[in-house]
């Protein structure tokens, strides 16, 4: 396993000082930084206690998320040697899917050189990725219907739709893309659809976990290949937490003021941490990504089991 480079010191987020400089410089950012901060305040309120609590009381960390996206304590799984486990597939609302043997998954991750994809290992499953790769060996995969109408406008095929349900609080199996007005793209025969829900209870009413493209892909996958390796899993981190200590990996990668607009994301990083971590324990899966070597961070991974599972 590899670890992604970071960034140069000078360089944040891809861009350079000068770039920056003229971002601020701009009225019109200005003003949106402004809006968004006054819109996100609240959220960002919010956001500190539920910090607060991951560090000291994990546990109850369900009962401050607003969205209802971790399970609750009778709700929670036991855990098995095999992260896989935690999820399963709706093979009657999936395609006629083949076993694979080895794959390699590439994501939107700045910790991906891209200058050498070229000499990875077929076949790619590119997650997220509207520009058409020149490869004879690529599946393009989303679990957004925004993401699949522009790779349907690029002609950019085959496709792998992820559908992502849920068991809603009383039990009961909803399908989130049931009487959606996009469904329809799907009977396309270019595209397959894979369904997959996680086995704890989500009382959400918009959709399940893992509500990720990139989290989705590992999980989909794990169901097909017998081998995954995988590049750019960062979740927009720009730095890999495995050289860094605890504190700097705990408040950077669970608190990005600036993508709280989502009101989600602190859920999203928890649920991509911690299943980051559980599959890179097992043997034949490899993550080169700034989401790989978490098993340096025992204090995070104990906190975060104690949301998912019964510790």
């Amino acid at each position: 396993m590899s670890i992604g480079n970071d960034t140069g010191s000078l360089t944040f987020r891809g861009r350079n000082p000068w770039s920056w400089t003229m971002r601020l410089l701009n009225p019109k950012n200005q003003f949106t930084f402004l809006r968004d901060s006054l819109v996100r305040l609240p959220r960002r309120g919010w956001v500190l206690v539920m910090m607060v609590t991951l560090h000291f009381r994990p546990d109850l960390l369900y009962l401050f998320s607003k969205q209802k996206l971790f399970p609750s304590r009778n709700d929670r799984l036991t855990k098995t040697s095999n992260p896989r486990d935690d999820f399963e597939v709706d093979w009657e609302r999936s395609s006629e899917l083949s076993a694979l043997d080895r794959v390699t998954v590439i994501q939107k991750g700045i910790s991906f050189d891209r200058s050498k994809l070229d000499d990875l290992p077929g076949p790619i499953y590119a997650v997220n990725w509207l520009e058409k790769l020149d490869r004879d060996d690529v599946v393009y995969m989303t679990a957004g219907f925004h993401i699949l109408r522009g790779l349907i406008d690029r002609e950019m095929f085959p496709i792998l739709f992820m559908e992502i349900n849920r068991f809603d609080g009383e039990g009961d199996y909803r399908c989130r893309d049931s009487g959606h007005p996009a469904a329809i793209w799907l009977e396309d025969p270019r595209i397959q659809r894979i369904a997959i829900y996680h086995k704890a209870r989500f009382p959400v009413p918009h959709t399940g976990m893992p509500a990720t493209s990139g989290l989705a892909s590992i999980v989909a996958l794990s169901f097909l290949a017998q081998d995954i390796e995988v590049y750019g899993w960062d979740f927009y981190l720009t730095f890999a937490p495995a050289r860094s200590g605890y504190w700097k990996a705990f408040f950077k990668n669970f608190c990005n003021f600036r993508m709280e607009l989502q009101s989600q994301f602190l859920e999203m990083a928890v649920y991509n941490w911690h299943y980051a971590h559980r599959y890179s324990q097992l043997p034949n899966f490899r993550n080169h990504g700034f989401l790989s070597g978490l098993e340096k961070h025992d204090g995070i991974n104990e906190r975060l089991d104690s949301i998912i599972y019964r510790v």
